[in-house]
C-alpha cells in the first residue's frame, strides 16, 4: 500500500494503514501548497482551522524528502496553542500533549521527516506498528499517480463542538474519544 505524506494525518489517510503491517512511504511524492503535506484541520468553536507547517521558498514541485521547513515564524507554537485552546476540554486531550508538545518541539529538517514522525506517534499511541519502505527517488525521476480504489465515506463522531464536520485530522477523533474508536472504525471500514 502506497502512503502520501500528510503533516497529522486525516482519517482517510490512517484508516487504510491500521489494516497492514507494510505500506510504502511516498516521500518521492513532489510537494503541493493544494495538498494536505503541510497541513491539517482542527476543529474549533466556529467550525474549522488550518494549521499549516511553512516552506522554505522554492520547494514547490520538488519532492518532499527535500521540502525543507521553514523555523522562521514560531509556528510551532502557535499549532501547540491552536490544539489547547480547541481541544483542552477534550476528554483524552490531557492523555496525548506532552507527546504533541514533544513532537512540535523538535526541529525536523524537512516536511518527509516531521510527517513520517507524525504518522509514527500517531500509530505508536494506537499500539500499531509498521514496517515502512520508503520512497525518495532522485529529482527528475517520473513519479506516477497514486489514487485510492476505494472511494472514502467520511465516518460521523462526537467532536469537541456541536455539529460535525469532516476532514479534520485524526487527532480530532483521539482527542474526543478516545484511541478505541479509531479501533473500531478501522475494524468495520
Amino acid at each position: 500500500m502506497d502512503v502520501i505524506p500528510e503533516y497529522l494525518p486525516r482519517l482517510e489517510a490512517l484508516l487504510p494503514i491500521l489494516g497492514r503491517d507494510t505500506a510504502v512511504w511516498r516521500a518521492d511524492r513532489p510537494f503541493s501548497r493544494q495538498a494536505w503535506q503541510n497541513r491539517t484541520r482542527l476543529r474549533n468553536p466556529d467550525g474549522w482551522q488550518w494549521i499549516t507547517v511553512p516552506i522554505e521558498h522554492g520547494h514547490h514541485g520538488e519532492a518532499i524528502f527535500r521540502t525543507r521547513i521553514a523555523y522562521h515564524d514560531g509556528w510551532r507554537k502557535r499549532h501547540l496553542k491552536a490544539f489547547k485552546y480547541n481541544y483542552s476540554t477534550s476528554p483524552f486531550y490531557e492523555h496525548y500533549e506532552a507527546d504533541l508538545h514533544d513532537l512540535l518541539s523538535t526541529r525536523y529538517e524537512t516536511l518527509h521527516m516531521l510527517n513520517k514522525a507524525t504518522i509514527d506517534m500517531i500509530l505508536g499511541w494506537l499500539g500499531h506498528s509498521v514496517s515502512w519502505e520508503i520512497r525518495s527517488e532522485p529529482a527528475g525521476t517520473a513519479m506516477k499517480e497514486i489514487s485510492s480504489a476505494v472511494p472514502f465515506k467520511h465516518p460521523v463522531y462526537r467532536q469537541n463542538y456541536p455539529g460535525f464536520i469532516p476532514d479534520m485530522t485524526c487527532l480530532d477523533i483521539l482527542f474526543t474519544n478516545g484511541p478505541a474508536a479509531i479501533h473500531q472504525l478501522a475494524a468495520h471500514p
